[in-house]
């Protein structure tokens, strides 16, 4: 079978599952932001392995505050930037999807290159409303697939 989408509709909230023939993935409605030049696109993107950040431009990992935090929980550092567009946070997965799970809004802290001088850094939330249950029928479609 081809990696044809075979459907992708909303989950709960702002979160979608999309299911095709080769993969399941859950991920966030894109939210705009403005980059420092322009407007881009920013959603998140989360399996059991990482989150990743992805958005329309490239990002700046530069600065040691590029973090994520779930309601009052530590911040998170992101781990690297992927393909210089997305932020990927991949270390102590299993807690931060339970976060996700019990939490009411991730807020994203991060900065957009290149850009000089350097930008200020942008918090970008998103709302968990709905997770649980999206991450519960990402989970059953991941088993589906295996």
């Amino acid at each position: 079978m081809t990696g044809m989408l075979l459907a992708s509709f909303p989950a709960q909230a702002e979160w979608l599952l999309h299911d095709s023939a080769t993969a399941c993935v859950l991920e966030t409605d894109e939210i705009t932001r403005h980059d420092g030049y322009q407007d881009t696109s920013v959603r998140l993107n989360i399996n059991q392995q990482r989150l990743l950040v992805m958005t329309g431009s490239n990002v700046d990992t530069g600065f040691d505050d590029t973090a994520l935090q779930v309601d009052g929980h530590a911040m998170i550092t992101a781990v690297s930037a992927d393909d210089e567009q997305n932020l990927r946070f991949d270390t102590g997965m299993p807690a931060l999807i339970e976060q996700f799970r019990k939490g009411n809004r991730v807020r994203i802290y991060m900065r957009f290159w290149p850009t000089y001088p350097a930008t200020q850094r942008v918090e970008i939330a998103f709302s968990l409303a709905g997770f649980t249950r999206a991450w519960n029928d990402y989970m059953a479609c991941v088993e589906k697939a295996s």
